[in-house]
């Protein structure tokens, strides 16, 4: 019996060892095969993950600043677009609650509470504290949600109040995310292209003061588009919340005075010392159908056409889910970020057409003495620089660029047909790309 048992143990040893040396060098064989590690801002991104390659995406802190009356219908895209990937975020409204598991904090609990009891911009405000959305009627809500602008911005409630929000929000900022190195403010319809504006980071200090966005001005106070999103360092956000709260009583009445909350912002941030660099067009005001790429807002060497695109506004919320996806593509296909016009020439160009009823190209040249939709197509195709022409009542525009435009709403007291030259459209590609040379960011 014992004679057996040297036997059965040697062969179970070997047994063992045999196992063990195949395990080792299967990991062996799967630890040298993986692929050598490179910059992850050059890797593009999973199918089922594009958050894998936004690199310094940790190093932002992203406030979306809304309101109550259209948070519920704005807010839901963005958790699975705009927020997606971004894993430091605050949403700030003028009512605090929770949508979709997602919480929307008070961006105003912390004013002056006699601010807040006696100005008239507040009215709104503690009727919303009170009764929540349904202290409001029908009837109100449908009002203000078809105010129009005016010189001193738009007509309701909600707007008027929205000014007082960016000051608080800069404190709340730099308090929830003190280490973070940029602060980007955005609103309910912008839309970030995040490693478009990660890698346009990159060529700043962020350890030095720095306020990025596309300009304005009013008055004597040049500031960053609110709408369009703008970009703090720390070392300035730090300067303006310093400023304000040395000075609270001055730039609370300033606010009470004024009509536009980033201008507000941009005051401050005068008063502090910090200068904005003027960012358009790698930020933007428009939504990619309605940009006008000849722009020369921001100088005549600026044009959209030829640079990086990080930011635009008044996306309706059915169409972040689309742009998204086609950023995520293009993103997946290149190593290169979108340019304008890469977004023109395929998201754009391909939804244009010769006509389109109930629609507005934004053609913006009155010609006179023209009585039909053919009459106005004759005198652009008569033009030879005119591209496209929209026809309304008896009044005929042109325009020497192309843009998509968006569609009429119904009920609309004016209907609007557009039409396009599509035989000219090669050409004026081919000519705007030959207008870019080395073009590509906005820098100092």
């Amino acid at each position: 019996m014992f004679i057996f048992l040297p036997s059965l143990f040697s062969r179970s040893f070997y047994r063992v060892f045999a196992v063990v040396l195949l395990f080792f060098l299967l990991q062996q064989y799967l630890y040298f095969r993986k692929s050598v590690p490179v910059n992850t801002g050059r890797l593009r991104a999973d199918p089922e993950s594009p958050c894998g390659s936004l690199k310094g995406i940790e190093d932002l802190f992203v406030i979306l600043r809304t309101g109550a009356t259209e948070a519920p219908k704005k807010l839901p895209v963005h958790f699975t677009t705009t927020l997606r990937c971004v894993p430091n975020y605050s949403i700030y409204s003028d009512y605090e609650e929770d949508i979709e598991g997602h919480h929307i904090f008070n961006a105003l609990d912390e004013v002056n509470p006699e601010i807040i009891a006696s100005h008239s911009d507040f009215e709104y405000y503690r009727r919303l504290q009170a009764g929540g959305r349904d202290a409001f009627t029908a009837e109100e809500l449908s009002q203000w949600a078809t105010a129009r602008n005016t010189k001193g911005g738009r007509d309701s409630p909600g707007w008027k109040l929205d000014k007082w929000k960016f000051l608080p929000l800069a404190e709340k900022a730099l308090r929830a995310r003190p280490n973070a190195k940029w602060y980007i403010f955005i609103e309910s319809d912008s839309y970030i292209l995040w490693q478009t504006l990660l890698e346009w980071l990159s060529h700043f200090d962020a350890s030095k003061p720095h306020y990025l966005g596309m300009q304005m001005q009013i008055a004597d106070v040049v500031f960053a588009y609110g709408g369009g999103g703008f970009a703090i360092s720390k070392p300035a956000l730090k300067k303006l919340v310093q400023r304000r709260k040395e000075n609270l009583a001055f730039y609370d009445e300033f606010t009470g005075d004024h009509w536009a909350g980033d201008c507000v912002l941009g005051k401050v941030m005068a008063d502090a010392g910090v200068n904005l660099l003027w960012s358009f067009p790698t930020l933007s005001s428009d939504q990619p159908t309605d940009i006008d790429l000849n722009s020369t807002f921001g100088g005549g060497d600026k044009k959209p056409w030829c640079y990086y695109a990080a930011s635009y506004h008044h996306l309706p919320p059915a169409e972040y889910t689309k742009f998204a996806k086609f950023e995520q593509n293009w993103n997946q296909e290149h190593t290169h970020r979108l340019r304008h016009r890469d977004v023109f020439r395929f998201y754009v160009l391909p939804r244009i057409s010769s006509e389109a009823a109930d629609w507005d190209n934004l053609s913006d040249v009155d010609q006179s003495e023209v009585i039909s939709f053919d009459a106005c197509r004759s005198v652009c195709e008569n033009q030879p620089d005119c591209l496209q022409f929209s026809f309304s009542g008896q009044s005929c525009k042109t325009s020497t660029t192309l843009i998509l435009g968006h569609q009429i709403p119904e009920g609309a007291d004016e209907r609007v047909k557009s039409g396009w030259v599509i035989e000219r459209v090669k050409d004026y590609t081919e000519r705007m790309d030959k207008s870019c040379g080395r073009k590509d960011w906005v820098l100092p």
